[in-house]
């Protein structure tokens, strides 16, 4: 095989590497990236480069700590303002179609 006949199979593998140092593909797709790497040296080598920016983003994000004491009061006052307005848009809406499907149907006469 010639090496533009491996880049198509080698892209789609490139593509799950991000998934695979997550540990989040099936244990298929895990199997198949594994028995890539082993054969592609510089399939080896960008697999380590998305370990390393996966490892410095989670420090990154560890680093940022939790949110102020404001924001979540904020958020969860605005989670709790669309809650209490979602009941009447339900309500409206069964209303509404209740309505519809009413108007409708047409009475019948015969017995």
């Amino acid at each position: 095989m010639t090496a533009t006949n491996k880049q198509p199979g080698r892209h789609k593998i490139e593509e799950l590497l991000p998934w695979h140092a997550t540990g989040t593909l099936s244990r298929r797709d895990a199997d198949r990236v594994e028995r890539a790497l082993a054969g592609d040296r510089e399939l080896a080598r960008r697999y380590e480069l998305v370990r390393r920016e996966l490892a410095e983003t989670t420090r990154l994000n560890e680093t940022l700590g939790a949110p102020s004491a404001r924001a979540m009061e904020k958020l969860f006052a605005a989670i709790n303002a669309e809650e209490a307005r979602a009941p009447r848009r339900r309500r409206r809406q069964r209303f509404l179609t209740a309505a519809r499907g009413s108007a409708r149907e047409k009475p019948s006469f015969t017995k």
